[in-house]
């Protein structure tokens, strides 16, 4: 496969760009492996999987008596797929782990990589730790609900936020969804599929004319789901936001989204999108145009010293950001008021945003 970054790991180390791409896709390639085995089983020509070879190997393991057994039924078809998703992330971070310590970085140093152990706030502390002692990392972290593409096959339930650290380098990241793999820096982004390999994206969506009709939100905003209609006729909930936006936004012709960020190392959608063309408001109102500054704010909220925040705007450009910005904050009041009688009677029920009067020059 043609592997268009510096270095190839053996003769000449590979930079940050380089290992997170390498990172990629092994999520990648692992992903569709266990879609594969979830549908039709495993391959016989298949490689087994570490958490499976050892059973094979040493058949004592598969008893264990000092674990309570739930009734057979519902309890035990759930207590399969609860082991199911905890196995199925530990091969993606295993598949990522070993196809990195198969090369070498510009750091000279192996790379650590977080995902399987934990919870989100200790791997943010680990990969905090690793910074701080300028060591390589990386983090490979699921948003939404890996279950539900699991059990579902819906490739919009679930995503790989990919956040790469090596020494004197910026922080690089990518965003590999079921389908695809999506990966920026500070000097170009880049689409992988196992179909067609890497591709050079221009830095501009892929689609050039946007239908704003349409926008995607997390499924926490579908009780404002009526109210949004008036202005939205297409509204695209989910639960993972950013493999909507890798789908939807990136790859298709949906102009605006609204982020919830989960934790900060679930956002790779946001400095990948912004290397892909896309405008960003963070939850503290500044906007973010340049790759070089989603990086930095990235690393920013990282190491600790600002806060991330809760809610990013995604948008193609300024206006579909004001745009959606203030129908949120519109409908978000009116919900909120006891009785609609207490709602003040100069708000504009219709979308009028085209002179963009409400918006300080501050907000730019």
């Amino acid at each position: 496969m043609y592997f268009p970054f510096h270095g190839d790991g053996l003769l000449a180390p590979l930079g940050a760009d380089g290992i997170t791409a390498r990172a990629a896709h092994a999520a990648l390639v692992e992903l569709d492996a266990l879609g594969r085995e979830t549908a039709r089983g495993l391959d016989l020509t298949q490689e087994l999987p570490e958490t499976d070879l050892h059973k094979v190997l040493d058949l004592s393991t598969l008893w264990q008596p000092d674990r309570k057994r739930p009734p057979s039924g519902v309890p035990g078809q759930a207590e399969h797929w609860d082991d199911k998703v905890a196995k199925a992330r530990r091969r993606l971070t295993q598949a990522v782990e070993k196809n990195l310590h198969e090369v070498s970085n510009t750091s000279g140093k192996p790379v650590t990589v977080l995902g399987a152990d934990d919870c989100l706030d200790k791997r943010a502390e680990a990969f905090r730790a690793s910074i701080a002692q300028d060591e390589p990392v990386v983090s490979v972290s699921d948003s939404g609900c890996l279950r539900r593409w699991l059990s579902a096959n819906d490739s919009s339930a679930t995503s790989l936020s990919i956040l790469t650290f090596i020494p004197g380098r910026p922080l690089y990241a990518a965003v590999v969804t079921p389908g695809t793999a999506l990966l920026s820096d500070c000097s170009g982004s880049w689409r992988l599929t196992l179909a067609d390999g890497w591709t050079a994206m221009t830095g501009e969506p892929l689609v050039a004319d946007p239908d704003p009709t349409y926008i995607v939100l997390p499924s926490d905003l579908e009780p404002l789901g009526a109210a949004l209609r008036r202005h939205y006729q297409e509204l695209i909930f989910s639960r993972d936001t950013s493999s909507v936006i890798a789908q939807a936004v990136l790859g298709g012709a949906v102009p605006v989204a609204v982020h919830f960020t989960e934790h900060v190392l679930n956002s790779a959608i946001f400095p990948v999108a912004v290397g892909h063309g896309m405008v960003v408001r963070v939850d503290s109102g500044k906007l973010i145009e340049k790759p070089w500054d989603a990086s930095r704010h990235l690393y920013k909220a990282l190491t600790g010293e600002i806060p991330f925040g809760d809610e990013h705007v995604i948008a193609r450009d300024l206006w579909a950001i004001k745009r959606a910005t203030r129908i949120l904050a519109l409908e978000r009041d009116l919900a909120a008021q006891a009785h609609p009688l207490d709602a003040p009677f100069d708000i504009p029920y219709e979308d009028e945003l085209y002179g963009f009067s409400d918006f300080d020059d501050d907000d730019d």
